[in-house]
């Protein structure tokens, strides 16, 4: 806490319960105040946008780095530019933002949107963190709302078992506050404070963030969580049968009739006044009869039309009403991920045009009820289409496969297409195969004329030749070549990437059927839906498991005529060891058989398989390797994991390696290097046998202390560093190397302008080598900087220029503690020089 003058603090003389945190000014005279009661955090920024002509604007990490930091400490943290104190009041009067609903449409961007170069940075440490699976925890343009009904869309959410973290990357040009200024930046705090009144923390990583690989990572796990154990899957997106009634009269007869004839959701277009939510009481009364379990849940927009439903429960279901939960849209969206999905066996959603609203969609699709009925008037008659969409479909945590044996989705006959083409000498990164090497090796005609030959042969007559399909191709030049021998066979075909010209023309030729098939790169993973979609193939090897299931879900919605999809993998010869996915590993099915049921393991010898005019008969059922990459090493430790897992740095585990103290479990060739990887029962054993102990952010402290309690001096390099970094150590605790060098000579310099010795006979530091920048930058980072990062206490960039202090490690330090290590490097300095240099 810092010293204040209340009676002068606008903020101390409104909120007397706060008290003054922090104050950071910045480079160019703006100021940030932080202020908490305990639980709370506010930040109030002054003059933070100016920016005179010519003037550099001041690193954007100052802001976010410092603001992640009180993020993880305090339940909610509000950010205003000024004192404004009817917004600040509002914000913190609020426990929960009351959005009735949401009338500003907009797109919606998640079910479309690729990965920008920072987000696919980002992405790239989130797994170097987690591992290669992580990815699917990630939720992509996650949409809030404020209570103007202004929509906002946040890079990613995690959603946690104890907590709602989004994240922002924030490049400079379109967030830093000098370069966005006043109205600019008003509106990233109203999106931020937004996000603390829905009650998500929001951690905002910069560009320079991103790009400091190793702090990024550890920042990542600290904020996060060590590993994904918390964290929840979205689930698949399944269809549940919807009927709409739109007649002046319906009975309760006729709604259970349908119920019974497996219609899970309902929705009732009746005019006002006519009754829907009679018939809902009576329904509800009956469905309950005899369950036990009954939970019933009632939505509506608005708290007069709750007070109303709660009335009638009260007058008409009085011994049900305490199983009956009635909630406000607003209150749902905020709160529905605290049950579980299938919590409720009936739901209402009253008014239910409003549905279209993005976050209640998301509501409506995350619980999977035995029953779900919508109520909706014909004066406010909404996209019919567009609703039932919305009803039919919902998230469930089954499996692929048992959705697939319960015919929630399309069911998938699989065909291999066995290659000769060898992939065992293509490189992969520890993720997925390297894509400079895979063109190499697949865009080969032989392997192309493959594929088009097996779609000539079964795809071309009957209600087979009918079906559409799309071909998964390694990049763009890939497409283009097969939709080019494609159209040679007569099978119509188009490319489709980032560079195809008017792609919206290409897809509504697709779907009015005059391309059969579309052959794609990077544009239809994920966020596409098509439901006539019947025919992929898999032509792009790839070992990522979600990767590979996003693109088979774009085929998996099963309709009233489609009842399969047709998944053709493309298999090449490769290594022992690094396999990619395929339908057959994913579903872990060792058994092959053309065009078989992916599900079923009971075919015989001489059965017939009939499907759209395909007849297979089952001439022998061959045995395949089921055992992916992912699936094998999906849970190992690479070198970087390793590394933060025992708290010391990458190049202490390749000496390891190096000097034999531990042997990777697997290794893998990557050109002239190679990849290692450690199984966890690996990473326990060595664990004991080097005595490693249990390093995390709350030892950090005292795991730094202790390093400087050794007080190992070889040479005195450490103690001028240090004190020289803790100098130009700035609120986030990045200091310049350029600075830190500066001073780190200038220590030395100035012992040799007093005629005293600059250190033992060891040491190559003189008034020659003392002029040399490039070779002193280059001795201070070999030692004294490599042995604090190797304990992960710094960091240091080469492309920022930046040595950095861990943010776990700082966070703990306080004014006195550096005060401590100051004193401690002085005395330590002193009584290393008095004990002479004659070494």
């Amino acid at each position: 806490m810092v010293e204040s003058i209340p009676e002068k603090d606008q903020f101390l003389i409104a909120y007397p319960n706060y008290v003054l945190r922090e104050t950071v000014t910045y480079p160019n005279g703006g100021v940030s105040r932080f202020y908490d009661d305990g639980v709370d955090m506010v930040i109030i920024d002054d003059e933070i946008c100016s920016c005179r002509d010519g003037e550099q604007i001041f690193p954007y990490t100052l802001i976010t780095d410092k603001q992640n930091r009180y993020m993880k400490i305090y339940r909610r943290v509000f950010r205003f530019l000024g004192f404004d104190p009817e917004t600040i009041e509002k914000c913190l009067q609020k426990s929960r933002q009351e959005v009735l609903y949401f009338t500003k449409k907009i797109s919606e961007r998640g079910e479309h949107a690729d990965s920008s170069p920072l987000e696919l940075l980002f992405e790239q440490n989130f797994t170097d963190v987690y591992g290669m699976r992580a990815l699917k925890y990630l939720q992509k343009e996650f949409r809030i709302s404020d209570e103007d009904g202004n929509n906002y869309f946040l890079d990613y959410l995690v959603d946690t078992a104890d907590s709602r973290v989004a994240i922002e990357e924030n490049g400079i040009h379109y967030h830093h506050p000098q370069l966005i200024g006043i109205e600019g930046y008003r509106k990233q705090l109203r999106k931020q404070n937004t996000c603390a009144l829905w009650g998500l923390k929001l951690y905002r990583f910069s560009t320079e963030d991103c790009r400091f690989r190793d702090r990024i990572e550890d920042d990542i796990r600290s904020y996060l969580g060590k590993d994904t154990s918390g964290f929840r899957e979205a689930g698949l997106l399944l269809e549940r049968k919807t009927e709409l009634y739109e007649h002046q009269e319906i009975s309760l007869a006729q709604i259970e009739e349908r119920r019974e004839r497996g219609i899970r959701a309902f929705l009732i277009v009746l005019p006002t006044a006519a009754g829907k939510s009679r018939i809902v009481e009576e329904d509800i009364m009956k469905f309950a009869a005899g369950k036990e379990q009954f939970r019933a849940l009632i939505l509506a927009p608005n708290t007069n039309i709750i007070a109303d439903w709660k009335e009638r429960i009260h007058k008409d279901l009085q011994p049900l009403q305490d199983r009956i939960d009635i909630k406000t849209y607003s209150y749902a969206v905020r709160h529905y991920h605290e049950k579980t999905g299938d919590y409720y066996s009936y739901i209402v959603v009253d008014e239910a045009h409003h549905a279209v609203a993005p976050m209640l969609k998301r509501v409506i699709q995350y619980y999977a009820p035995e029953f779900l009925i919508g109520l909706t008037a014909t004066d406010q008659r909404p996209d019919k289409k567009r609703l039932e969409e919305i009803f039919g479909n919902y998230t469930t945590e089954l499996s692929l496969k048992d959705a697939m044996e319960k015919g929630v989705v399309a069911r998938a006959n699989v065909y291999r297409i066995e290659t000769n083409i060898d992939l065992s000498h293509v490189r992969f990164n520890g993720k997925d195969y390297v894509n400079a090497d895979l063109e190499k090796s697949v865009r080969v005609t032989s392997r192309n004329e493959l594929i088009v030959n097996v779609l000539k042969d079964y795809f071309t007559e009957g209600d087979a030749g009918k079906r559409q399909g799309i071909i998964f191709c390694i990049n763009k030049a890939h497409t283009k070549e097969m939709a080019r021998l494609l159209n040679v066979a007569g099978i119509s075909a188009q490319d489709y990437s980032g560079d195809t010209k008017h792609p919206e023309k290409v897809m509504q030729e697709f779907k009015e059927h005059k391309i059969r098939f579309l052959c794609a790169c990077d544009m239809i993973s994920e966020g596409w839906d098509y439901p006539e979609l019947g025919i992929l193939v898999m032509a792009r090897p790839t070992l990522s498991k979600v990767l590979y299931l996003q693109q088979i879900g774009r085929g998996l919605r099963r309709t009233s005529i489609k009842k399969n999809v047709f998944v053709i993998d493309v298999v090449d010869e490769y290594g022992a060891m690094v396999r990619p996915c395929s339908m057959h590993a994913i579903f872990g099915n060792s058994l092959y058989v053309p065009f078989g049921d992916i599900t079923r393991q009971d075919y015989l010898p001489g059965q017939m398989i009939e499907i759209d005019g395909i007849a297979e008969r089952v001439e022998r059922i061959v045995e395949v390797d089921i055992h992916t990459f992912e699936e094998k090493y999906g849970d190992y430790y690479s070198q970087e994991q390793l590394a933060r897992e025992y708290f010391v740095n990458t190049g202490t585990i390749t000496s390891w390696i190096r000097k034999g103290k531990i042997t990777p479990t697997v290794e893998f060739p990557f050109g002239s290097k190679k990849i290692s990887l450690f199984s966890p029962e690996d990473v326990e054993k060595y664990r004991k046998e080097l005595n490693i102990q249990e390093h995390n952010d709350d030892t950090v402290r005292d795991d730094f202390f202790a390093f400087l309690e050794e007080r190992d001096y070889s040479l005195s390099y450490k103690m001028p560093f240090l004190l020289s970094f803790i100098d130009h150590m700035d609120t986030i605790g990045d200091a310049k190397i350029e600075d830190v060098l500066t001073d780190y000579i200038a220590f030395y310099q100035d012992r040799i302008d007093k005629g005293l010795p600059v250190d033992r006979l060891s040491c190559p530091y003189n008034a020659e080598t003392l002029k040399d920048r490039k070779m002193i930058k280059s001795s201070m980072l070999t030692n004294p900087f490599e042995k604090f990062e190797r304990k992960r206490f710094m960091y240091y960039s080469k492309d920022l220029g930046v040595i950095s202090l861990n943010h776990a490690l700082l966070a703990k330090m306080s004014e006195g503690d550096w005060e401590r290590v100051k004193g401690q490097m002085k005395e330590d300095l002193e009584r290393y020089y008095k004990g002479g240099t004659e070494k």
